[in-house]
């Protein structure tokens, strides 16, 4: 069932747009907003869509500004309101007053009036835009049914309960029977959260007829409203609230059904994005259902089957179909859904999505070159991609960082190249030259990485950050491959260059690596070895901190100055030489007198070199 009484925690937001946007016509709530509390998957949603009737540029000269950082994009009148101030809440009612709202809860507001669209030449954004005040037209341009609900509230009137008929209540049994009823009946009234829900089309436009809500037609459908009872507890509201809902998105909310408004040819040809959208809603949407059944607590069987989103079946074959039109996206656009399915959704799943829709090698074309390229088997029993999709499944279970998770995707994509170099009969010497070269994968796969994330829209430090993890995915293992006693310096040098976060989540990386590895020479399933590398991380990251160069107890100037140089080369190779002398012991090992001691019988060594 719906959670139809979370959308009362809409209600502050609407109260404070009226008060920030003076008008006649009625303002609606639509898409995520609405669409998540009816879920439970977002019980007070900050991301706010709304729409009303009218042109942008008067509603942009009539908002009160005071408080707000706004700004409004003139070609598709789309208004950008942000609040900011401090929080007041209401404990007994657990409700938030938004005139004052906390630095830490950033509310973000955006207004895209009532419109009409057509002409999207470049398959992203129409080339005509006409303003409206019907509801209805403005719901024939969107893209998803379960983001085309709008909701709206009005202070409620002692008449209207002798208006609602309760004398013959519909008691809410399941979900088959509700939407039967909803179907059966014009509109129907939820008594426990005092909601008007209506579908009819007829209804919709006489009901807002002008983009204004008529008290006089509302009247008339409270007469004749269905009235249920979803729920336990009956509200007391000082609210009449609103749903209004065109292309029966209730429906396909409860059905969990990812369905689009009309022809899905038609919406992804006007906007080739909702393709790649259309997969995160999925992907994300159930991520987030299953989160939520997990933190349910109390009184939640192990046995409840988690209903998940799936396509309606014309959207997708629509997406299959017209998967190429992705091509004409911006990529900063591609990007942003990317990084919402790999931060709050299922990565590993998303993938799969993509593959099936036949977007993996427009997006991840090194990723896409790896299907199909078999391993050695007495280390993988899978090709490489199936290996790499494995390992991201293992990875997302323990990392939520989506650069970490990037670069687990990223991290064999070289192998394609290795693998192919390795011709018949190569001799131990050919290999050799082969994985020391830059077709090794270690190499190569940041390499890929770079060129693709680049593609993709990534800014320079993420991709730096993506490639540094493919390039030292290997490197647990040769801290593992030394002496016992020489692991902590190890694992102390790798801590000093990398930082505690970034050497922390290339263990993670590995752990996951490993798990999906198969070696009948090494269990690889038993990855102690690597925990206890982080056990020893976590233990110098406690006791001693990150030490680096600029911690010594010497720089480059005390050099020059002890030993009469002049600044050049040298000094810096003095300066590594000292730093992983002491690394090896801190305690004693950083002292001035030491070093130049050292310092000294290095210079010797070199000069004797040289001569």
């Amino acid at each position: 069932m719906l959670f139809f009484d979370y959308l009362k925690n809409l209600d502050t937001h609407i109260s404070f747009l009226q008060k920030k946007i003076t008008g006649k016509h009625t303002l609606f709530l639509v898409g995520g907003c609405v669409r998540d509390p009816l879920l439970g998957i977002d019980k007070k949603p900050t991301d706010i869509d709304f729409t009303m009737a009218g042109e942008p540029t008067a509603i942009y000269a009539a908002i009160d500004k005071k408080g707000m950082s706004y700004f409004m994009t003139e070609k598709f009148g789309t208004i950008t309101l942000i609040n900011k101030g401090k929080e007041t809440r209401n404990k007994e009612q657990g409700t938030v007053s938004i005139s004052q709202v906390p630095s830490s809860w950033v509310i973000k507001y955006e207004l895209t009036p009532l419109r009409t669209e057509s002409n999207y030449d470049d398959f992203r954004h129409p080339g005509e835009i006409v303003w409206s005040n019907d509801v209805l037209l403005d719901s024939n341009r969107r893209d998803f049914t379960i983001n085309c609900m709008y909701y709206t509230n009005i202070p409620y009137k002692t008449e209207y309960t002798w208006l609602i008929d309760k004398k013959n209540i519909h008691k809410y049994t399941d979900d088959e029977h509700f939407l039967k009823d909803l179907d059966a009946h014009e509109c129907i009234y939820i008594t426990n959260s005092h909601l008007l829900i209506v579908q009819e089309h007829k209804h919709i436009a006489k009901l807002f007829a002008d983009g204004k809500l008529q008290s006089n037609y509302l009247t008339k459908l409270l007469k004749i409203a269905t009235v249920f009872s979803v729920g336990k507890k009956n509200e007391t509201s000082k609210q009449l609230r609103i749903l209004v809902d065109p292309h029966k998105g209730i429906h396909d909310s409860i059905n969990r059904r990812l369905k689009t408004v009309g022809d899905p040819d038609v919406r992804f040809t006007e906007d080739a994005l909702r393709i790649i959208r259309a997969i995160r809603f999925v992907n994300v949407i159930n991520e987030k259902l299953k989160n939520e059944k997990g933190n349910q607590g109390k009184g939640t069987s192990k046995k409840d089957k988690i209903s998940l989103f799936d396509f309606d079946k014309l959207t997708r074959n629509s997406l299959k179909r017209n998967h190429a039109l992705i091509e004409n996206v911006a990529k900063e656009r591609i990007k942003e859904e990317i990084m919402k399915a790999f931060t709050v959704g299922n990565p590993f799943g998303f993938i799969g999505l993509l593959d099936e829709a036949q977007l993996l090698e427009h997006l991840f074309p090194a990723l896409y070159a790896t299907k199909y390229i078999e391993q050695p088997i007495r280390y993988h029993p899978f090709d490489i991609y199936t290996h790499t999709l494995l390992t991201l499944f293992e990875l997302q279970k323990i990392s939520t960082d989506p650069l970490v998770r990037f670069a687990m995707l990223y991290h064999d994509v070289g192998k394609v190249d290795q693998f192919g170099a390795y011709g018949e009969h190569l001799t131990k010497e050919e290999i050799r030259a082969i994985i020391s070269g830059p077709l090794n994968h270690r190499r190569s796969s940041p390499e890929y990485a770079k060129k693709d994330f680049k593609a993709l829209g990534f800014s320079s430090k993420e991709i730096t950050t993506i490639a540094r993890y493919i390039a030292n995915h290997h490197k647990p293992e040769e801290m593992l491959a030394t002496k016992k006693e020489n692991i902590e310096k190890k694992v102390r040098t790798f801590f000093s260059e990398a930082g505690y976060e970034e050497a922390n989540n290339v263990l993670d990386i590995t752990i996951a690596d490993r798990l999906w590895q198969y070696n009948p020479l090494q269990n690889s399933a038993d990855i102690s070895d690597v925990y206890m590398l982080k056990d020893i991380l976590k233990k110098l990251h406690k006791k001693e901190g990150q030490f680096t160069m600029k911690d010594l107890a010497i720089d480059g100037s005390d050099i020059i100055k002890q030993f009469k140089l002049i600044p050049w080369p040298i000094v810096w190779t003095l300066l590594k030489k000292t730093m992983a002398r002491v690394i090896s012991d801190i305690t004693t090992r950083n002292d001035k007198k030491q070093i130049f001691g050292f310092i000294g019988i290095q210079l010797k060594h070199m000069k004797t070199m040289k001569n």
